[in-house]
């Protein structure tokens, strides 16, 4: 049938915004803190970690299009972000999955059949050097996929008087949704950056935006996410 792939994909959606609307809100450098989710050079990076395995497995046509996009659209995004916060001293806060161990016994029992374990002092735990912290910036250390069911950062965020987040990073329908829905349902305002934020694949990413937006937080472009902080 003509266009059965597109009902497939978009029946029910307008009924779902239609019930489920969060109240615009408001950005403040003041309560916001910016969230670089495990843009580290295990998950991220075209020469290490997973991407390195695919490339072994041959699978690099396949993955082209998350590693393309996180050189040259994740990345670039951030940087622009994480500057304006830092001029703002606003907070910036990165995460990483990462053994504490390092044998991954720690982590969870998914990310280690994934092979996510990662010892903390490894090169591969390293934030991206495009992004590389700095003085002032927070690093929490993930165990399992969400910033706030494997790390203290719900505790960190309402000791700096947080109120609203906004996310970046990988993967969008993965670590990123995970910590878009946890914080939604822990009352913050959450801006997810569209164009600072990558899955394996375009299906992946417009999925999860598509019933994120508007439920557990807004999806806005990182110009509009600017432009509503400035």
């Amino acid at each position: 049938m003509a266009g059965s792939a597109e009902l497939y994909e978009s029946q029910g959606l307008e009924s779902w915004h239609h019930i489920c609307e969060i109240p615009e809100f408001s950005l403040d450098y003041s309560t916001t803190a910016l969230v670089v989710i495990d843009l580290v050079y295990q998950q991220a990076s075209r020469q290490h970690g997973m991407f390195k395995r695919l490339a072994e497995a041959g699978l690099s046509d396949d993955a082209a299009y998350a590693i393309d996009r996180i050189e040259d659209v994740v990345v670039p995004n951030t940087r622009r972000l994480i500057d304006e916060f830092h001029v703002n001293s606003a907070p910036v806060i990165f995460t990483r999955c990462v053994s504490l161990r390092g044998d991954g016994s720690d982590q969870t029992r998914r990310h280690r059949a994934f092979g996510l374990v990662c010892p903390i002092d490894s090169h591969d735990a390293e934030v991206l050097d495009e992004l590389k912290p700095e003085p002032g910036d927070m690093m929490l250390n993930k165990t399992g996929s969400s910033l706030f069911n494997s790390t203290n950062g719900e505790h960190l965020l309402r000791n700096l008087g947080i109120r609203a987040l906004v996310l970046t990073g990988i993967w969008t329908n993965s670590c990123v949704e995970g910590t878009s829905r946890d914080a939604g349902d822990r009352d913050f305002d959450v801006a997810l950056a569209e164009d600072a934020c990558g899955a394996m694949s375009p299906w992946g990413h417009d999925t999860a935006l598509k019933y994120l937006d508007k439920n557990f937080c807004y999806v806005w472009s990182t110009d509009e996410v600017l432009t509503r902080l400035s």
